[in-house]
């Protein structure tokens, strides 16, 4: 079904797709505009340098699906399921994710602004040489995550947990990084610290 909106057009707006399969997707530079995807799932897709503002995804499942250079403004992720999904080199401003599973993504290189995770399983998942800029996160688990030259000042990860994170030697990332008291202990593993209790 979707595959027919955009057989002639580039962009697919103002539409509502609910419960729909989707296999094996190559398309590129396709821009969604005021879009809702509700309970569809993504097999085997790759949208690479698609756009997309006020695009809704509510209970999707884009698992192992390629968005690398793609754009995302003032969209909303929640309850979506993406794991292994790829978003190297994405851009995203004033976007919102929530209660998703989001675990072994790729997120490296890509930019944030203006953006909140809350409730969201990033475990496991790359952040290197990203920029984050006034996110703003909530209960999210980043255990296992790499940060690697990524920048952390200014932001607050006191309510995440953030056990076996991969930083550069130096533990440049981690300055000015907001944490609870309850993080310390792992982070002192980080600088060879033994703690204790």
């Amino acid at each position: 079904m979707l595959e027919t909106l955009w057989e002639d057009e580039e962009r697919v707006s103002g539409v509502t797709v609910q419960g729909e399969t989707f296999a094996g997707l190559e398309l590129w530079g396709l821009e969604f505009t005021d879009v809702t995807f509700s309970r569809c799932r993504f097999a085997d897709c790759r949208l690479r340098g698609s756009f997309f503002e006020r695009v809704k995804l509510e209970g999707c499942d884009f698992s192992n699906c390629a968005f690398v250079d793609s754009v995302w403004r003032d969209c909303e992720l929640t309850d979506c399921k993406g794991v292994g999904a790829e978003f190297r080199g994405s851009r995203w401003r004033g976007c919102k994710l929530s209660g998703s599973l989001l675990r072994m993504g790729n997120f490296s290189q890509s930019r944030w602004e203006d953006c909140t995770w809350k409730d969201c399983d990033l475990s496991q998942s790359v952040w290197i040489e990203c920029k984050l800029s006034k996110l703003t996160t909530g209960a999210c688990d980043l255990r296992g995550v790499n940060l690697f030259r990524t920048p952390l000042k200014g932001l607050d990860f006191s309510r995440c947990e953030l056990e076996g994170i991969t930083v550069s030697e130096t533990l440049a990332e981690l300055r000015g990084l907001t944490v609870g008291a309850h993080q310390t202990v792992g982070l002192a593993k980080l600088m060879g610290l033994k703690v204790e209790s």
